[in-house]
C-alpha cells in the first residue's frame, strides 16, 4: 500500500532541493533582460506634459503597464541598431499613450497579452501585428511556487510559444497541452540584465551588446510583487526568461511516468524487505542508509545531467515504510532467537554444572581408595624387607601408578574448581628464587631416578606480590614436565632474571621437543603433543593450569621448542598487578 500513497508535497520539496543542490547552470543563453521602471515613466510623462488617466496610475503595481510612446520608441530604436533577433515585452500594456502613431514594424516583436477572469485572452491591439502576442500569466502550484508554465490555455498561446513562432523555430513534438516544467538556470540575476533608463539616456549603445540576442523587456518589480520559485523569489521578467529559455532551447525537465515510479517503488519494497529479513538489524540499517543515499545520488545525477526528474519520494517512503513494517517481525524473530540461545545456554550451563559436580564427587570418592592402596604398598615395602625383588618392583609400580592417579584426580579437581567459580589470586610477598629452589628440591628424587642433573642459575630478585601456592604449582608443574620428557643423563637448566618491570623464570630441558604446529595448542585443556602421547603418560592439564595461573597474575607464558633438541618454557610476572 505504501507505493500508492500521494506524496506530492514531499516530491515538490525534493524537486526544489534538487535545483538548489544542482546550482546555477553555466550553459550559454541568448536571452538578455531589460528592466523598466514605471515610476520613471510617470516622471517622464509629467516632464513631457502627458496627462495620464487615474486608471493608468492604478495599474502600475500589477501585471499591467503603460506604453509611453516617447520612451519606448526611442528605446526600440536604440535596441534595433544592435540587431537583436527578437524583442519580447513581458508586461501587458493595458493603457497606450494616445500619441502612439503606429505599431512598431521594423523589428520582430512579441507582445504580452493576459488571460482575464473570464478565461479570455486580451491583447494590446494597438501594438500587435497578426498573432505576435501571447499570454504572460504565471501559474503557481498549490504551495504558491512556480515550477511549470502552460503553453496553451483557454485556446490562447503563451508568450514562449509566440516567441518561438516569431523566431521561426519548428514546433516541438511534445504535447503542447501539457504544462512545461521550467528548467531554472539559477537564482535571480542568472541572466544578463540592464536598466532601461540607462539605455534610454545613453547616446549610443555597444553594437555587440544585444546582437543576435533575444531581448526581454519587463517591469522592474518590487520584492513584494515577486514570484516564488525553487531558487527563491524572482521578478515576472526573470520567470518569463526562464520559461522562454527552457522552451526555445528544449531544456525542459522531463518526469518519469507513474509506471516507472511504481516499478521502482516495488523494487524498493522487495530490496528493503530482503535486507531487513535476512541481515542483522544493525547491518540492515547501515545497508538501508547506503541504499537511500544511492537512490538520492542517482536521482540527483539524473536530474542534473539528463534533466530527468525521477520522483523519489515514493521510493524513499517505500524503503522506510517497509523497514518500519517488518521491523516488528525482525525484532520478534531476533527475540525468539535470543530466547532460544538463552535457553540453550542455560541448559548447557546446567549440564556443565552437573558434569562438574559429578567429576568432583567421583574424584573425591576415588581419592580414598587410591590413598589406601598407596598406604598398603608402602607398608608392605617397608615392613617386608625379605620380599623377592620382582614382588618389590611390582609393589613400587603399584605405588607409582597410584601416585599418577592421585595427581590426575588432583588436576581434574583443580580444573573443575576453576570452571565452577572465579578464582582470584591472593596478594602476598613472594621470594621467587625460594619458590624455585623448593620445587627443585621436591622433585630431586625424580631427577635422581632418571639421572637428570638440575642446574639452578638464579639471579638476586626483588620480592613480588602474588599467590604463593599458585606460583609454586606453576614452577613445580614446569620442572616436572621438563624431567618427565627428558631422557636419562641430561640436564635441566632453571634460570631467573629481572628487568625494570618484571621477573622471569626460564626452564630449559634436552628432551624430545614439541612440533611447531603443536606449540600453540599445548596450553589447551587435555591437549598433548604426538611425541608426548607415545612415550609418557599424562593428563594434558599441566601447561593449561600453569598458563591459567600465570595469566591470573597478569603475566605471560611462552614456549620455544625444536624436535629432538629440547624445549624452553618461560613465564614472566610483573612487579605491580
Amino acid at each position: 500500500m505504501l507505493i500508492f500513497i500521494p506524496l506530492g508535497n514531499l516530491d515538490q520539496w525534493l524537486y526544489d532541493q534538487f535545483f538548489k543542490l544542482r546550482g546555477t547552470q553555466n550553459n550559454d543563453t541568448s536571452i538578455v533582460l531589460v528592466r523598466v521602471s514605471d515610476a520613471k515613466l510617470y516622471q517622464l510623462s509629467q516632464k513631457d506634459s502627458h496627462s495620464l488617466p487615474l486608471k493608468a496610475l492604478a495599474i502600475e503595481q500589477g501585471n499591467l503597464s503603460i506604453y509611453l510612446n516617447s520612451f519606448y520608441s526611442d528605446l526600440i530604436k536604440k535596441l534595433s541598431q544592435t540587431q537583436p533577433r527578437l524583442i519580447v515585452f513581458t508586461q501587458f500594456f493595458d493603457w497606450i499613450d494616445l500619441n502612439t502613431p503606429s505599431r512598431p514594424s521594423s523589428q520582430p516583436f512579441v507582445f504580452s497579452g493576459v488571460i482575464g477572469n473570464e478565461n479570455r485572452l486580451s491583447a494590446p491591439t494597438r501594438l500587435t501585428v497578426g498573432n505576435n502576442y501571447g499570454f504572460n500569466n504565471l501559474f503557481p502550484d498549490l504551495d504558491n511556487i512556480i515550477r511549470q508554465s502552460y503553453l496553451y490555455y483557454s485556446y490562447g498561446s503563451s508568450l514562449a510559444l509566440a516567441a518561438q513562432r516569431a523566431l521561426g523555430h519548428p514546433t516541438h513534438s511534445r504535447d503542447l497541452l501539457e504544462p512545461l516544467k521550467i528548467d531554472f538556470r539559477g537564482r535571480a540575476g542568472s541572466f544578463p540584465n540592464y536598466n532601461a533608463w540607462d539605455l534610454f539616456v545613453a547616446q549610443t549603445l555597444d553594437p555587440n551588446l544585444f546582437k543576435n540576442r533575444i531581448v526581454l523587456i519587463g517591469k522592474e518589480s518590487s520584492p513584494a510583487s515577486d514570484f516564488i520559485t525553487p531558487f527563491g523569489k524572482m521578478s515576472r521578467l526573470e520567470v518569463q526568461a526562464n520559461i522562454l529559455d527552457t522552451f526555445i532551447n528544449n531544456r525542459e525537465i522531463k518526469s518519469l511516468s507513474k509506471s516507472y515510479t511504481l516499478c521502482l517503488s516495488l523494487l524498493a519494497v522487495v530490496l528493503a524487505g530482503f535486507i531487513v529479513l535476512y541481515y542483522p538489524l544493525t547491518l540492515a540499517w547501515i545497508i538501508l542508509s547506503f541504499l537511500l543515499a544511492f537512490v538520492f545520488i542517482v536521482s540527483l545525477f539524473m536530474f542534473s545531467e539528463f534533466k530527468i526528474w525521477v520522483g523519489i519520494s515514493n521510493v524513499i517512503i517505500s524503503i522506510l515504510g517497509t523497514h518500519l513494517i517488518l521491523l516488528g517481525y525482525a525484532l520478534r524473530k531476533q527475540e525468539e532467537s535470543q530466547w532460544l540461545l538463552e535457553q540453550e545456554a542455560k541448559t548447557f550451563k546446567e549440564l556443565d554444572q552437573f558434569k562438574n559436580n559429578f567429576i568432583s564427587l567421583f574424584s573425591h570418592d576415588l581419592k580414598t581408595p587410591i590413598a589406601k592402596i598407596k598406604a598398603i604398598t608402602n607398608r608392605l615395602i617397608t615392613e617386608n624387607k625379605n620380599l623377592p625383588n620382582n614382588v618389590i618392583e611390582s609393589l613400587m609400580a603399584i605405588d607409582r601408578t597410584g601416585g599418577d592417579l592421585a595427581r590426575l584426580i588432583s588436576d581434574i579437581l583443580k580444573v573443575t574448581r576453576l570452571e565452577s567459580m572465579s578464582l582470584e589470586a591472593s596478594k602476598e610477598v613472594l621470594d621467587l628464587n625460594r619458590i624455585v629452589e623448593t620445587s627443585a628440591s621436591d622433585l630431586k628424587f625424580l631427577a635422581e631416578e632418571k639421572q637428570i642433573k638440575i642446574i639452578l642459575n638464579l639471579e638476586p630478585l626483588f620480592s613480588i606480590e602474588g599467590d604463593q601456592k599458585l606460583i609454586q604449582e606453576v614452577v613445580t608443574n614446569l620442572i616436572e614436565n621438563a624431567l618427565k620428557y627428558s631422557p636419562s643423563q641430561t640436564e635441566v637448566l632453571i634460570t631467573t632474571t629481572e628487568t625494570q618491570s618484571e621477573v622471569k623464570v626460564t626452564i630449559r630441558d634436552q628432551g624430545m621437543g614439541i612440533s611447531q604446529q603443536d606449540i600453540p595448542r599445548v596450553t589447551e585443556k587435555f591437549f598433548r603433543s604426538s611425541p608426548a602421547q607415545d612415550k609418557t603418560s599424562g593428563t594434558g592439564l599441566g601447561l593449561y593450569l600453569a598458563n591459567y595461573f600465570v595469566r591470573l597474575h597478569q603475566g605471560t607464558l611462552t614456549i620455544e621448542s625444536e624436535l629432538g633438541i629440547g624445549t624452553t618454557v618461560s613465564f614472566t610476572l610483573p612487579f605491580q598487578q
